[in-house]
């Protein structure tokens, strides 16, 4: 290669990686500036969101101050539909529940301290007392939930606490004593309230009218709620009631599970509680529509039957989803008749 067309060479090979040069440079400067971008809106997302958790928890707030006046105001019931704020739902929770059952702090001391040292006498089983003895061994198996498990399995923060309000219903209520779907239920009010709190509102929700008879497991009433449940699936999902007729899968499958842990086992913590703030304000008539409201999002993942109890078992469902779903569940009066007035 001749002198000049070296250097015709050099110049073109130079021109080349600083053109690359040039071109990568801007694209940086451009992607450094897409990502401040971002970042900016991002950051006003968050901002945006945290003042309007304040504007909520300041309503709320007002709401509680005089609550016997407010609790029965339409615009405190769609308040309510936005969801209550978690840092509100410790004051707002026990205002909605009350304590119908009466249940003293120092009943529950005294139920405290028996459960201690209490031992069961297998000659003279009383209820369903020999459930004690299942309580603590559960803990150990029951989570499948990461965040869950480091708090309530053995060893966890809350462990103790947990197994000590399950032990203590079992003494309070030994006629329905414990099944394994209310480590679920104490776990997510342990996370908002001390145990005795946690305690009243447990025990007012395993002994509603019309949920006791699911936590005794009654075998007659089970099936009216789930002959109620399909009429709803083939009403409002009559493909999903028609698909399972053919892959042979009925509520034993997957709803006794739901209902039994109201919706804590399937669906992360964070849905549970915009779920329960439905139910506490406007009955249980909400798991009804939420179950229904799963199936529909679930629908498009029920290819055959494996995949369908697969994703019966472990429903991966967005929050927004779900409640927006829920608001267009047709839930007719005659089922929400029956489902009302179901008792022991």
């Amino acid at each position: 290669m001749n002198q000049n067309k070296e250097n015709e060479y050099v110049s073109d090979v130079q021109g080349y990686f600083t053109n690359k040069c040039m071109s990568s440079t801007r694209s940086t400067s451009l992607h450094e500036e897409n990502t401040m971008k971002f970042s900016r809106s991002n950051n006003l997302f968050e901002q945006k969101q945290q003042e309007y958790e304040k504007e909520l928890k300041r309503k709320w707030s007002e709401v509680a101050k005089d609550w016997q006046r407010n609790k029965r105001d339409v615009k405190v019931f769609q308040l309510a539909e936005f969801g209550i704020p978690i840092s509100a739902r410790k004051q707002i929770w026990p205002l909605i529940v009350g304590n119908k059952l009466q249940i003293t702090k120092e009943l529950y001391n005294i139920l405290q301290t028996q459960s201690k040292t209490f031992k069961l006498d297998q000659r003279k089983p009383l209820g369903r007392l020999s459930s004690f003895n299942h309580i603590k061994q559960d803990l150990g198996r029951t989570f499948k939930n990461e965040s869950l498990q480091k708090i309530f399995h053995p060893g966890g923060p809350l462990s103790e606490n947990l197994q000590s309000i399950l032990e203590v219903f079992c003494l309070y209520r030994p006629d329905i004593g414990y099944v394994q779907g209310m480590t679920y239920v104490g776990s997510i009010l342990l996370t908002y309230f001390d145990d005795y709190q946690a305690f009243v509102i447990f025990s007012s929700l395993i002994t509603h009218p019309q949920l006791i008879s699911i936590f005794m497991l009654d075998e007659q009433n089970l099936q009216i709620i789930f002959q109620q449940f399909e009429k709803l699936i083939k009403l409002n999902i009559p493909q999903v009631h028609k698909l399972f007729k053919q892959y042979n899968i009925n509520c034993t499958n997957y709803l006794l599970d739901w209902i039994l842990t109201l919706f804590a086992k399937p669906l992360n913590p964070d849905i549970v509680g915009r779920i329960w703030d439905r139910m506490l304000f406007n009955g249980t008539h909400i798991l009804w529509k939420c179950g229904i409201a799963v199936l529909k999002i679930l629908y498009p993942k029920f290819k055959d039957q494996e995949k369908t109890l697969q994703s019966l078992k472990n429903p991966d469902i967005k929050d927004d989803d779900l409640l927006q779903e829920m608001k267009s569940i047709n839930y007719p009066f005659e089922v929400q008749e029956v489902l009302g007035n179901i008792e022991l």
